[in-house]
């Protein structure tokens, strides 16, 4: 996959990467989003959406 599809479609690197990236994607008018737990780290990733990225896009 050519690095400008990557960059427009994917969320990559830590939690706080995901919540500006989710953030901007919001500001364009995006309201849903799909996790791929396709890595080594399925747990991690899973536990830092419900700790960290849903709770600072939600207010929670």
């Amino acid at each position: 996959m050519p690095d400008g599809i990557v960059d427009r479609l994917c969320v990559l690197g830590p939690a706080e990467a995901h919540i500006e990236k989710l953030r901007e994607l919001k500001s364009l008018g995006v309201d849903h989003f799909a996790v791929y737990l396709m890595h080594d780290d399925k747990e991690g990733t899973l536990a830092a959406y419900g700790e960290q990225v849903i709770p600072a896009l939600t207010g929670g």
